[in-house]
Formats: structure tokens, C-alpha cells, sequence
């Protein structure tokens, strides 16, 4: 049983090094499948099914060890050094919004190449209602920046998530501690305490990261820029600043337990959020272009006057280049830190 894992397990690795082979692999696997299908429609397929469950669920599992050691090594490089544009946008927009929960092999690549579609296919309609490649060009770019919104929002909601569970996950480790006092310890028993999502995929995250060798305060450095919250960066710098020291981390647990619910229900009583502004923000400026494309094709007169005299067409470019240089400042007001 063991030789059958190891092979399992060699087969995994090498479907992951070599994308020749794991197109092979794939053809071979629809080959067999098909030709078992037709072969004998009466077989129950559920050992089948069970199989190929728990391959993707290995093939899974292995990626995502792979992908942690490799960001292992680019974040804690980065957090001595300085962070690449590529390595703040992976940050930003993939880790800190967790899809790898929901789409496990989804990284900025994947995310950029979904924009360039939305381009692509946004672009002649857009063109041929305009007939002004600038304002198409920006229009689009603008459709195609969905993504990046749709992630930048999310990251925002997990930071919620995050900051209205800490004071629970704090307790939840204030617990374990006092059975064995090791964070990393109590980090990995929270994982079956129900602390939900993202902090689940956060905190296993950082519990594969310390097994496979990285050292403690690197793995809570990595862990606390998934996080774009003052509160869960406060908690993991204490934590970390009192292993360091060897402090008593019983009591440093339960006075930020008390911290984490005084602050919550000072929050719960001003109702403080961002990320809602920011959705109705967003959804504003995207009202804007409807509005404005409802009373270009209303008004003949405009239509003619925006899309056939060379004035109204360097009026439309410049109207269009102010209102997407204003959405690309909006984008950067996200420096409010409560």
C-alpha cells in the first residue's frame, strides 16, 4: 500500500514539473475513461469517481505545498529587501483576496490573462458604438480592470472577515496554548475549532510554511502582509515579538483577547466599513459610463455632434481620458488604516 502512494505521489510530481506530460496524462485519462464508458455501461463508476476525488485532492495538496515554499522564499526576501511590482500585485490581489481557496491553481497570470479577454472582446462593440479608438481604448480598459476590482473588493471583505473573528481566534489559541504552550502548536489545533475563512487557509498556511522549515518570525512576517489590517498586524507583530523574547504568552494572549472584543463592539456601535463605500464607489462610476451611453444614443443631435464632427471626437477622447485618470486615482485611496 505504501509502494502504491510513493508511485501515486511520483506521478503527481512529475504531471507538475512537465506540462507535456500532464497533457498526455490528461488525454490518456479521457481516452480510458471513454473507452471504459462504452465498454461496459453497466459498471458502477463510484470506485472510479472515488479515485479520481482523491487524485485531484493529492494533485491539490502537492501544488499548494510547492506554491507555499516558493512564496516562502519570495516574501521573505522581499520583506528584507524590497517587494517587486509582480510580488505586490501577486499579494495584493491573489493572497490577500484567498481565490486559491475557491480556484486553487489561479495566480496573477491567470488574472491578467482574464483582463486582456475582457479587452479583447469588449473592444469592437464598444468601438462600434463610439467610432473613436481613444475613448474605446479607455473604455475598455476599464471593463477589463473588473477583475482587479472584483479581487480588490474581496481582499477588502476578508479583511473584515478577519478583524470581526480575531478576538474568537485569539481565544481559540488562548485555549490550546493552555494545553501545550507553542504557538505553532496552537495555530495547527484551531484548524478543526471552526475560526471559518480566510483565517482557516491563512493559519494552515502558515503551519505548512513552519513544518517545512521556514522560521517562525519569517512565516509571521508572509502571514501578517496576507492581512491588510491594523488590528491582525498588531496581533501577529505581539505574538511574534514575545517568541522572540520569551514572554509569557498565556497573558499576552488573554489581554489581547480582551483588547480584540473591546474593540469589536466599539466597532459594532460606530458601525465602521469600507469596503461597502468602495463597492457603491465603484458601482457610481460605472453608472456614470451607462448614463453617459444612454444619452449618447438618445440625442441625435449628440450622436452626431460626439461621433462625427472632429470637435466632438476630441471632446469624447478628452472626457474619456479625465474620467479614467480619475479611476485610476481612485484606486489608490486605500490608505485609510482604522
Amino acid at each position: 500500500m505504501k509502494k502504491r502512494g510513493e508511485g501515486l505521489e511520483s506521478f503527481l510530481n512529475l504531471v507538475l514539473r512537465n506540462p507535456a506530460a500532464a497533457v498526455c496524462a490528461a488525454l490518456l485519462f479521457a481516452a480510458t475513461a471513454a473507452a471504459v464508458v462504452l465498454a461496459a455501461p453497466g459498471v458502477d463508476f463510484g470506485g472510479v469517481r472515488d479515485f479520481v476525488r482523491t487524485g485531484a485532492v493529492r494533485l491539490e495538496e502537492t501544488y499548494n505545498r510547492r506554491r507555499l515554499l516558493r512564496q516562502a522564499k519570495r516574501y521573505a526576501k522581499a520583506a528584507r529587501l524590497k517587494m517587486t511590482l509582480l510580488e505586490k500585485a501577486e499579494l495584493y490581489f491573489i493572497e490577500r483576496s484567498n481565490i486559491r481557496k475557491y480556484l486553487p491553481f489561479f495566480n496573477f497570470y491567470s488574472l491578467v490573462f482574464s483582463a486582456a479577454a475582457l479587452f479583447g472582446l469588449s473592444f469592437m462593440p464598444v468601438y462600434r458604438t463610439v467610432y473613436s479608438i481613444p475613448a474605446a481604448v479607455l473604455a475598455c480598459a476599464l471593463i477589463s480592470s473588473a477583475p482587479f476590482l472584483a479581487l480588490e473588493i474581496w481582499a477588502r471583505v476578508n479583511a473584515e472577515n478577519v478583524r470581526r473573528k480575531l478576538a474568537d481566534f485569539v481565544s481559540v489559541l488562548n485555549r490550546w496554548c493552555a494545553v501545550k504552550e507553542d504557538v505553532v502548536y496552537a495555530f495547527e489545533k484551531s484548524l478543526a475549532s471552526g475560526i471559518g475563512e480566510p483565517l482557516r487557509t491563512y493559519a494552515r498556511d502558515f503551519v505548512v510554511q513552519v513544518k517545512r522549515g521556514l522560521d517562525v518570525q519569517e512565516a509571521f512576517e508572509i502571514l501578517a502582509m496576507k492581512v491588510d489590517s491594523a488590528q491582525f498586524k498588531d496581533f501577529v507583530l505581539n505574538i511574534s515579538e514575545n517568541m522572540k523574547h520569551r514572554g509569557d504568552l498565556r497573558k499576552l494572549l488573554s489581554k489581547l483577547e480582551d483588547e480584540y472584543y473591546k474593540l469589536e463592539e466599539e466597532y459594532s456601535r460606530r458601525k465602521i466599513s469600507t469596503y461597502k463605500d468602495r463597492i457603491m464607489m465603484y458601482g457610481a462610476m460605472f453608472g456614470v459610463l451607462a448614463v453617459g451611453f444612454l444619452l449618447l444614443k438618445s440625442n441625435q443631435r449628440v450622436m452626431d455632434f460626439y461621433l462625427g464632427a472632429p470637435e466632438g471626437k476630441l471632446l469624447m477622447a478628452l472626457f474619456s481620458l479625465i474620467f479614467f485618470s480619475g479611476f485610476l486615482i481612485s484606486l489608490r485611496i486605500n490608505k485609510f488604516k482604522y
